[in-house]
């Protein structure tokens, strides 16, 4: 999972969004759903960079599994920005001042994203990552389910049946066991604990404001 700490490129890259229609949430409770889902959607894009050919149970539930994880990441693509924008805001406000305003407007997501980089990151230190899409879809379903959280600006979620995909994965849990651990178990670990750290980050504002007590001294 990327990390925020890349190279700054020009500024019209930087400001790209890369993405078509961005749904920009309005609350800030609203931005924690924003960012896993770009949490979601780098992850999905990062399998189609590497050589990757997964197949889970039969080829009917490959395809049931790998189309609907396609889908979810070209509906994602349209809406949802894309973390490279904010590796390179990150990176580019250092070099260009006039992108201070903007950064500071997404500074809430980009706290949100990287808090869920980073726990992926340091887990995976000493050991290879395994089936990520599976902690996509693990992820979304704790958030989604468990958390009960909002996904009415994401209406194309509510089509997406993340049990019946987990379901597909514990039918075929022996095939998910290695060096004597279930690796499904690992992930529902994990993913846990990606959201709770999600849920317990706390985005404090810092206001400029100078009081009138002040103001009177």
């Amino acid at each position: 999972m990327s990390k925020l700490n890349t190279t700054p490129m020009d500024i019209s890259e930087i400001i790209d969004e890369h993405c078509q229609k961005r749904i920009k949430p309005q609350l800030l409770r609203e931005v924690k759903t924003e960012a896993l889902l770009v949490f979601a959607r780098t992850a999905l894009e990062r399998l189609d960079e590497i050589e990757y050919s997964p197949s889970v149970g039969t080829d009917e539930d490959s395809v049931y599994i790998y189309d609907t994880l396609k889908s979810l990441r070209d509906d994602l693509q349209v809406c949802v920005v894309n973390v490279d924008y904010l590796i390179n805001l990150v990176q580019g406000v250092q070099k260009y001042p006039q992108l201070s305003k903007l950064y500071q407007q997404e500074l809430p997501l980009i706290e949100y994203y990287d808090v869920m980089a980073r726990k992926v990151s340091a887990y995976y230190e000493d050991k290879p990552a395994f089936i990520p899409e599976f902690l996509v879809i693990c992820v979304l379903s704790n958030w989604i389910h468990e958390e009960e959280k909002s996904i009415e600006r994401y209406s194309f979620l509510k089509g997406i049946d993340f049990l019946e995909l987990m379901s597909k994965f514990e039918q075929n849990r022996d095939y998910f066991q290695k060096d004597g651990e279930c690796k499904l178990s690992e992930i529902y670990d994990l993913s846990e604990r990606i959201v709770k750290k999600l849920k317990d980050k706390k985005f404090k504002i810092k206001s400029n404001r100078v009081s009138k007590t002040r103001k009177k001294r």
